[in-house]
C-alpha cells in the first residue's frame, strides 16, 4: 500500500511537470469518457433500467391482427370483454382507448383542452399503480350511470388545481358532463399511456356493440409462470371460437401479444445501442491519441527509465508506476467528463422530443457514476499498457549515454503510434460514414412531396362536446358558424376542415368491399385509412383534384354518401378500372358511397411512410376536428383573432395545439434530425481526434528526423522533396485507415439500415466523399509539420546531432 501510495505522489508530480501534456490528454480522455457517460446514462434509463411498475416482466401488451391487413390494429369492444372473460392465462386483463382522445373542460377557469385516455375499471389494478390520493376505477364503473368519474394526472393537479388537497369528490365539466374527481396520481408515475386525465370505459354504449369496431388496446398482467407464447395459445383457441360465433366481424381476426417492455422501446433499443457503439469508438480515438502522447513521453523518459533500473528498480516496478500514472490521467479525465455529461444529458433530453421513450428519467446517477469509474479505470489501462510494456526493451547502456538520441527506439516505437494513428483514422471513417447515411437520408425525407402545400397554413385542433351538440344538426350548425366567421377574418382564403391531419401519424383504417364485387370472405375485401371532411379542405391545403369533382356543401352538411379517393386507393382497388362512379360499401352502416373524384396522394403517417390508400367522406358532423386555415401572409398572425371568434361562437369552446402547417412538417422529420445531429456530432469529434493524432504523430517524426533532413538537404534536396518525404508518410497512414474505414463501414452500416430512407446502407457516394473528407483532413494535419521540416537550416541541425 506503501509503494501505491508513493506511485500516486509520483505520478501526480510528473503530470504537473508537463503541463501541456496533461492539458491535452486530460480533454481528450474528458471528450470521450464524458460522450460515453452521457449516452450510457440514456442506455441506463431507455433500455436497462426496469419499468417502473411492479413486476413488469407479467405485462403484455396486445394488438389486433387480421390477415392480410395491418399487424397492429386494435381490438373491438366486444372482442376484449370475451378474451378478458374466457382466457386462463391473465390475472388480469385491461385496455384503453388506442389513441388519446379530447377532452374539453369547462365551468371553472378559461375553457381548456385535456389529453385523456379512456380505460377500462381494472386497467389501474392490472398495472398496479395506484392514485397517490383517492381510488382508481373499478369494473362497476364500466357501466352507464357510473362512468361520469375521473382520475387527475398530478401535473393537471398542480396546474389547474394548485394541488388542492380536497379535489376528491368535486365536480369539474368535461365534455359537457359533470364528472367527479376520485383520484390523483403520482408525482413521478409514468403510465404506458400518459394523460391529463383518465376516464373509465362504457360498455353500455350503442357503439361498444359493433364488433367492427376496432379502437381498444389490450394490455395485460401474466399469472405467475405463465409465459407469452402460453397466453397466446390461450388467446388463439378464444380467436378461433369468435370466429365461429360471428363469422361477419371476426374472420381472420385475432389478438397478438408483446411484452409491455417491448412495446414501450420499439425500435429505440437498437438505436440507443448504435449511439453506444459510436460513441465508445469515440472513445478509442482519444485512447489512441493519449497512448501516443505517452509513447512520446515514454521516449524522453528513457534516460529516467534506465537510471532507475540500474539503481535496482525492477521492470515490473517501473511498469506499475507508468500503469499508475496513466490510471491518475484517465480518473481525472473521468471526472471531468462527468461534468461534460451533466450538459450532455440534458442536451440529450433536450433534442430528443418525443423520438425516445422514458428520456424523463434520463440521469447521471449511482449506476452511471459506477459505470465512469469503472469505464475510467479500464481506459487507462489499456492506453497505458503500450507505453508501460516499452520499457521493457529499453537499452540500459544506450540509454545512459549521453548525446544518444535512441535511434533504435524509432522504429518500434513509430510502427506502433502509426499503427494507432491507423487506427483512429478508420474508426473516424465508419462514424463519418454512418452520419453521412443519416444526413443523406434526412435530405432525401426532406424532398418528399407530402402531397400539400404547407405554406401559409395554420391548424387548430377543435373538440365539439356532445353532450352540449347532442344531435348531428347541432354539430354541423356549430361548425358552419365557426367556419362563416373565420372566413370573415381579414387575410383568410380558405378554412377548411378534417378529422386527422397528414402527417399526424394517426392511422384510421376502414374496411371495405366494391359494391357488385363479389366477396367469398372478408380476406377478400380492402381497406384504406378515411378521414372526414368539409368541401374547403382540399383547397386549404392545395390538393390537387386529378379526376371528377370535389365535395358540395350541400354534400358536407347532409353527410350525402359520396366519398372522393386517392390515386393509391385507385392503383389498388380499381388498376383498370375507372373508378369514377364506382360504390364502396364501408364496415360502418348500409350506406354505398359513390367515388366522385379523385385527389393526389398525401403522406397522412409520416414524410418517411409510403402513401396509404385513402378515402374522404363529407360531413360535418365531427366531433374531434381540426381547423386547416390558408391565409395570404403568416398565418400565425391571425391566431389571436381566430381564439375571439371562436370565443364568440361559443364561450365555453376551447382550442388547441395552433400552429403552422409547416411545423408539422417539421415534426414528421424530427426523429431523422435527431439520429443525424448525435452521429454527426460523434463523428466530428472522431475527426478531430483522429486529425490531432495525425498531427502529433507528424510533429514527433519531424522532430525525430532534424538531423536526417539536415542531411538530405546538405547533399542537395530541394525544400520541395522534403515537403514530398513528410506528406507521404502522413498521407500512407491516413489511406490505410481509410480503407481499413471503408471495410469495417461496408460491414457495420447494415445495422443502421432501418433508419435509413431512399437511401443504401452502402451508399457509393457517401462512402466516397468521406474518404475524400478525411485524406483532406489528413493532408491539412500533415501540412504543418511537413512545412516545418521544410524550415531545417542543415547547419543547424548537423551542429545539434
Amino acid at each position: 500500500m506503501d509503494s501505491l501510495i508513493k506511485d500516486i505522489r509520483y505520478g501526480i508530480r510528473s503530470l504537473l511537470k508537463r503541463p501541456g501534456f496533461t492539458a491535452i490528454a486530460l480533454v481528450a480522455l474528458a471528450l470521450g469518457i464524458g460522450a460515453n457517460t452521457a449516452i450510457f446514462s440514456l442506455v441506463n434509463a431507455v433500455v436497462l433500467r426496469p419499468l417502473p411498475f411492479p413486476q413488469p416482466d407479467q405485462l403484455v401488451w396486445g394488438w389486433g391482427f387480421v390477415r392480410n391487413g395491418p399487424n397492429s390494429a386494435s381490438v373491438s369492444p366486444m372482442d376484449f370483454v370475451d378474451y378478458r372473460n374466457q382466457n386462463k392465462s391473465f390475472e388480469n386483463l385491461a385496455a384503453t382507448s388506442s389513441v388519446p382522445l379530447s377532452t374539453n373542460m369547462t365551468g371553472s377557469g378559461d375553457p381548456e383542452r385535456l389529453t385523456t385516455y379512456l380505460v377500462t375499471g381494472n386497467y389501474f389494478d392490472t398495472i398496479k399503480i395506484a392514485p397517490a390520493i383517492g381510488r382508481g376505477f373499478t369494473l362497476a364503473n364500466e357501466r352507464a350511470g357510473q362512468d361520469q368519474v375521473t382520475v387527475l394526472s398530478y401535473d393537471l393537479w398542480q396546474r389547474r388545481f394548485g394541488g388542492d388537497p380536497g379535489i376528491l369528490n368535486k365536480s369539474i365539466v368535461l365534455n359537457g358532463k359533470a364528472t367527479e374527481i376520485i383520484g390523483v396520481m403520482g408525482k413521478d408515475v409514468s403510465l404506458p399511456q400518459t394523460a391529463d386525465l383518465y376516464l373509465p370505459l362504457n360498455f353500455d354504449g350503442d357503439e361498444m356493440k359493433i364488433r367492427k369496431a376496432h379502437f381498444l388496446r389490450p394490455v395485460g398482467r401474466l399469472k405467475p409462470a405463465v409465459t407469452i407464447r402460453q397466453a397466446q395459445a390461450d388467446l388463439d383457441v378464444i380467436s378461433a371460437q369468435l370466429e365461429k360465433q360471428y363469422p361477419d366481424s371476426n374472420t381472420g381476426w385475432s389478438m397478438r401479444l408483446v411484452s409491455l417492455r417491448e412495446q414501450l422501446l420499439g425500435g429505440s433499443r437498437t438505436y440507443v445501442f448504435i449511439l453506444f457503439g459510436a460513441v465508445g469508438l469515440v472513445l478509442l480515438i482519444a485512447c489512441a491519441n493519449v497512448a501516443n502522447l505517452l509513447l512520446v513521453r515514454a521516449a524522453s523518459r528513457q534516460k529516467e527509465i534506465a537510471l532507475r533500473t540500474a539503481l535496482g528498480a525492477g521492470r515490473l516496478r517501473i511498469i506499475r508506476q507508468m500503469i499508475t500514472e496513466s490510471v491518475l490521467l484517465a480518473i481525472l479525465g473521468g471526472a471531468l467528463g462527468v461534468l461534460l455529461a451533466r450538459a450532455g444529458v440534458e442536451l440529450l433530453v433536450n433534442l430528443s422530443g418525443d423520438n425516445l421513450p422514458r428520456t424523463a428519467s434520463v440521469r447521471v446517477d449511482g449506476t452511471v457514476l459506477l459505470f465512469t469509474f469503472a469505464l475510467a479505470l479500464l481506459t487507462g489501462v489499456v492506453f497505458g499498457l503500450a507505453p508501460a510494456l516499452r520499457t521493457l526493451q529499453v537499452n540500459l547502456i544506450e540509454s545512459l549515454k549521453e548525446g544518444v538520441r535512441g535511434g533504435g527506439e524509432n522504429t518500434l516505437k513509430n510502427r506502433t503510434r502509426s499503427v494507432l494513428v491507423v487506427a483512429e483514422s478508420a474508426i473516424a471513417v465508419v462514424l463519418l460514414i454512418g452520419a453521412g447515411l443519416l444526413v443523406r437520408s434526412l435530405i432525401a425525407v426532406q424532398r418528399v412531396n407530402p402531397g400539400f402545400d404547407s405554406n401559409n397554413v395554420m391548424t387548430a385542433r377543435l373538440d365539439v362536446p356532445r353532450k352540449k351538440y347532442d344531435t348531428p344538426e347541432k354539430r354541423a350548425a356549430f361548425l358552419t358558424d365557426i367556419q362563416s366567421h373565420l372566413s370573415n377574418l381579414p387575410g383568410v382564403e380558405t378554412v377548411g376542415l378534417i378529422t386527422e391531419l397528414p402527417l399526424s401519424g394517426q392511422p384510421n383504417d376502414m374496411p371495405f368491399t366494391v359494391e357488385g364485387r363479389p366477396v367469398a370472405s372478408p380476406d377478400d375485401g380492402f381497406g384504406a385509412d378515411w378521414r372526414r371532411v368539409n368541401e374547403n379542405y382540399f383547397n386549404a391545403l392545395h390538393i390537387p383534384l386529378l379526376r371528377g369533382r370535389n365535395f358540395t356543401a350541400q354534400e358536407v352538411r347532409q353527410s350525402d354518401p359520396v366519398v372522393i379517393v386517392s390515386q393509391t386507393l385507385v392503383d389498388q382497388v380499381f388498376p383498370n378500372e375507372d373508378p369514377l362512379g364506382k360504390r364502396l360499401v364501408l364496415a360502418i352502416g348500409d350506406k354505398r358511397y359513390e367515388i366522385v373524384g379523385i385527389i393526389g396522394d398525401i403522406r397522412h403517417r409520416a414524410l418517411a411512410a409510403p402513401p396509404v390508400p385513402t378515402m374522404y367522406l363529407p360531413t360535418f358532423e365531427l366531433g374531434s376536428t381540426n381547423l386547416v386555415i390558408r391565409t395570404q401572409g403568416d398565418p400565425m398572425s391571425i391566431a389571436g383573432s381566430m381564439r375571439k371568434e371562436v370565443i364568440a361562437v361559443d364561450p365555453e369552446q376551447p382550442i388547441a395545439a395552433v400552429r403552422p402547417m409547416t411545423a408539422l412538417v417539421e415534426t414528421s422529420t424530427s426523429s431523422q434530425r435527431y439520429n443525424m445531429m448525435l452521429l454527426g456530432l460523434f463523428a466530428v469529434l472522431a475527426v478531430v481526434l483522429a486529425a490531432t493524432g495525425i498531427y502529433g504523430v507528424m510533429s514527433y517524426t519531424v522532430a525525430q528526423r532534424t538531423h536526417e533532413i539536415g542531411v538530405r538537404m546538405a547533399l542537395g534536396a530541394s525544400r520541395f522533396d522534403v515537403l514530398k518525404i513528410v506528406l507521404r508518410q502522413g498521407m500512407l497512414l491516413a489511406i490505410g485507415g481509410v480503407v481499413l474505414g471503408l471495410l469495417g463501414a461496408y460491414v457495420l452500416t447494415r445495422v443502421m439500415a432501418a433508419f435509413l430512407f431512399e437511401v443504401t446502407a452502402r451508399d457509393p457516394i457517401t462512402f466516397a466523399v468521406v474518404s475524400a473528407l478525411l485524406l483532406a483532413v489528413a493532408f491539412f494535419a500533415c501540412l504543418v509539420p511537413a512545412l516545418r521540416a521544410t524550415r531545417v537550416n542543415p547547419l543547424v541541425a548537423l551542429r545539434y546531432e
